[in-house]
């Protein structure tokens, strides 16, 4: 017999959930004076990487703009 369990996965949905869980634990204060920039950078990579997978024509301008 085969193992067919799947490892677990995230998705970019499961990304921005826990962006905005740190953003709210940040909001209220859960955090500790040292503890702000070891969360600021990681906010920071987890906000770059979900926006940079967001799908192409999400992020792209259409071709007529910026062209003069």
């Amino acid at each position: 017999m085969e193992n067919t369990t799947q490892p677990p996965s995230l998705t970019l949905a499961d990304l921005a959930s826990i962006q905005n869980i740190i953003e709210a634990a940040s909001t209220r204060g859960a955090f500790r004076a040292n503890e702000l920039s070891v969360v600021g950078a990681m906010y920071d990579k987890l906000s770059a990487f979900v926006q940079a997978s967001q799908p192409a024509e999400a992020t792209e301008q259409s071709p007529t703009q910026g062209e003069t």
